[in-house]
C-alpha cells in the first residue's frame, strides 16, 4: 500500500521508505540481541514468560522489536508497499552478526556465517526484484476469489505452525530452530494480513466498504494480534535453546519466501519486470541453502547436547 499516488511524489519518497524498511530490520535485530542477553542471564530451569516482564534489558529489547519496528514497518509498508519491505528489514541480519559476537559473545563457524551472508544476498535479490504491491489500486480485495485465496494462504500458514508445534515433541535436536520458523510464519502471516487491513482499512471508516471488505477488516483485527503474539512468544522460547546467531535467520526464512507466494499466488499479479520472479526464485534458493547451512549445525549441537545452557 502506497501514501502516495502521484507518480512523482511515489519516486521522491521512495527512498525514504527504503530507509524506513532498512531501520525496520536494524531495530529488529538489535532488539533480539538484548533479549537474547537478557534470557541468557536467566536461571537455569526459570520460566522464560515470568523471568523477563521485570528484565529492563530484555524490556530495552522488546521496546526495539516491537514498538520502534512496528512504527517503522508500518510507516515503510504505506511508502513501498508489503512484499519489499521484509526484505529490506532482513538487511539487519547483519547488526545481528556483529552483535551476536560482540554483545553475546557467540561463537559463529564458517558454515554459520556463510549461511548468514547467503540470506542477506537472497534479501537482496528478493528487494531488488521490484515486487511492489501498491494494495490502494487494487480493486478486487472485496471479491469473493481473492478472499478465499487469502483463506486458503492463512489455513496453510496455520498448518505449517502446526507440524512444527508436533515435530518439537520429537526432533529435540533442531527444537530452537523449529521454534524460530514457527515465529517466522507467525510474523510472514502478521506481514501479510497487514497490508490486506490497510487495505481495507479507509473504506471501512469511510463507510462505503462492502461485505467482503468487511469480512477482511475484522479478521485482520483478529489476526494482527494473535500472529504477532504468538510469532513473539515462540521467538522467546528459541532464544531460550539457541542462538540469535542462528535463530533470527531462521525465523526469516518463512517471512522472505512468504512475500513471493503472495505477490503471485494471492494477488496474482504480474512480474513487474521481467526479471523479477527468475531474481526471486534464486532468493528461494539461497534462503533454502542458507537455512540448510544453519539448521545442520543446531542439529549437530542439539546431539551433543540437548540439554545444555542457553545460548
Amino acid at each position: 500500500m502506497h501514501l502516495f499516488s502521484d507518480t512523482k511524489a511515489m519516486a521522491d519518497i521512495y527512498w525514504v521508505g527504503v530507509l524506513f524498511g532498512l531501520l525496520t530490520g536494524a531495530f529488529d535485530n538489535l532488539g533480539a540481541v538484548f533479549q537474547k542477553k537478557a534470557i541468557n542471564a536467566l536461571p537455569e530451569g526459570k520460566k522464560v514468560t515470568r523471568g523477563l516482564l521485570k528484565n529492563r534489558l530484555w524490556l530495552f529489547g522488546f521496546f526495539q522489536t516491537q514498538v520502534l519496528t512496528t512504527i517503522f514497518f508500518f510507516v515503510a509498508q504505506l511508502m513501498i508497499g508489503p512484499t519489499l519491505t521484509p526484505a529490506l528489514s532482513g538487511a539487519g541480519l547483519i547488526i545481528l552478526a556483529v552483535g551476536s559476537l560482540r554483545i553475546l559473545k557467540e561463537r559463529i563457524r564458517a558454515p554459520e556465517m556463510l549461511g548468514i551472508f547467503l540470506m542477506v544476498a537472497a534479501i537482496f535479490c528478493v528487494a531488488f526484484s521490484r515486487l511492489d504491491i501498491d494494495v490502494d489500486s487494487l480493486l478486487f480485495l472485496s471479491e469473493t476469489t481473492f478472499i478465499i485465496r487469502v483463506v486458503v494462504f492463512t489455513a496453510i500458514v496455520t498448518v505449517g505452525a502446526v507440524i512444527c508445534t508436533i515435530l518439537r515433541r520429537s526432533r529435540q535436536n533442531i527444537k530452537g530452530a523449529l521454534y524460530a520458523t514457527d515465529s517466522g510464519l507467525m510474523f510472514a502471516l502478521s506481514n501479510f494480513w497487514t497490508a490486506v487491513f490497510l487495505g481495507v482499512f479507509a473504506t471501512v471508516f469511510s463507510r462505503t466498504f462492502v461485505m467482503g471488505e468487511l469480512f477482511l477488516f475484522v479478521c485482520g483485527a483478529i489476526m494482527l494480534p494473535l500472529s504477532n503474539y504468538l510469532g513473539i512468544f515462540k521467538m522467546q522460547k528459541a532464544y531460550e535453546v539457541g542462538n540469535a546467531s542462528k535463530m533470527k535467520p531462521t525465523q526469516q526464512v518463512p517471512v522472505q519466501i512468504a512475500p513471493i507466494f503472495y505477490f503471485f499466488a494471492i494477488y496474482m499479479l504480474p512480474d513487474p519486470t521481467g526479471y523479477s520472479f527468475p531474481l526471486d526464485l534464486v532468493g528461494i534458493v539461497l534462503i533454502l541453502a542458507s537455512m540448510y547451512l544453519l539448521l545442520r549445525r543446531q542439529a549437530i549441537l542439539g546431539k551433543k547436547k540437548p540439554t545444555g545452557p542457553r545460548g
